[in-house]
């Protein structure tokens, strides 16, 4: 996670000013210490020979994650989530929980209590119940796809339904899940016309953004934009460009300085910055979550150079 250093310009919150006190989600809490890049790290819990989790393991693991500056991701991955199952992921999310770190976590809420054969009805009321169990916990939920609607091969009017019904179920803030056909292929052709668009904009105040993980940059940058519009944040899942993305610009044609913020929004009570760059949701990257949080404290500096010097491989 990257703090902001000094800046000058035209930011409609600047660090230091003091912001009306929210009322709502989107607005800029008083005295918070802004955030120029959120980097989430999925970690997934540690398990002992047995296969049971190891809590006392997994707690250490997630203070040395959180002592780097990163949020933390929990149960995204669908094949931890088929090995725990809800009821340990839910006890895996009140333990993490209960750590208060410093960045918060989110976590993935999905519908394996519906059962082999579910009903679109039934993944929408698994939904609303993990999404519950993860805000009661102190998470953030990350809406899951509901892959019913892919492979019946759901038209854009009624993924705009499902997902309008869902949001009225839940309280906020939330994350939506945009994954594609190269990590998960029954998602192929998920969010289909302009879904996805229609659906961010239901109720920005409580969709904070989206966690974006179909691998195409220059589509990454199309949605960033228009999230940004509604000052919604886009997190890129996607490892192998990700100090292109979160440094907003060519790498191959650096400006001189770190490009600005346009504005902060508020996202689970922390001020994060808005802009022409993603903020990070990233699995596979905990082993190298020294090295990114050195890089990324010299992007905080406007280190440009020193940032892609350091900045690790992570494809």
């Amino acid at each position: 996670m990257v703090q902001p250093r000094p800046l000058t310009g035209s930011s409609s919150v600047r660090p230091g000013e003091a912001a009306a006190s929210p009322s709502r989600a989107g607005q800029v809490p008083r005295g918070e210490r802004q955030i120029l890049r959120l980097c989430i790290l999925s970690a997934s819990a540690v398990r002992g020979s047995g296969g049971e989790i190891d809590w006392e393991s997994t707690a250490t693991e997630q203070r040395r994650l959180a002592g780097f500056g990163f949020g933390l991701a929990l149960g995204l991955d669908t094949g931890e989530r088929s090995a725990l199952g809800w009821d340990r992921l839910r006890e895996l999310a009140k333990r993490t929980g209960s750590l208060s770190l410093a960045q918060g976590f989110v976590a993935g809420a999905g519908s394996e209590q519906a059962g082999n054969a579910p009903t679109i009805g039934d993944q929408i009321e698994g939904v609303v119940q993990q999404a519950g169990a993860i805000e009661e916990a102190g998470g953030v939920p990350v809406l899951l796809p509901l892959a019913v609607l892919s492979r019946r091969r759901a038209r854009e009017d009624e993924y705009v339904e499902v997902y309008r019904t869902l949001l009225g179920r839940i309280g906020g803030p939330v994350l939506l899940d945009w994954t594609g056909p190269r990590e998960r292929p029954e998602l192929l052709d998920y969010f289909p016309g302009k879904s996805f668009e229609r659906v961010m904009a239901l109720d920005p105040a409580k969709v904070r953004g989206a966690r974006f993980a179909l691998f195409d940059v220059a589509r990454e940058a199309r949605v960033r934009r228009e999230l940004l519009a509604r000052d919604q944040l886009l997190f890129s899942a996607d490892r192998a460009h990700i100090s292109h993305l979160l440094l907003g610009a060519n790498p191959g044609m650096v400006a001189a300085r770190l490009p600005e913020p346009l504005r902060f929004t508020e996202f689970a009570g922390r001020s994060v910055a808005l802009g022409e760059f993603s903020h990070a949701l990233l699995s596979g990257a905990v082993d190298r979550a020294e090295e990114l949080a050195a890089a990324l404290e010299r992007l905080a500096a406007g280190d440009l150079a020193g940032y892609l010097e350091r900045v690790p491989a992570l494809d």
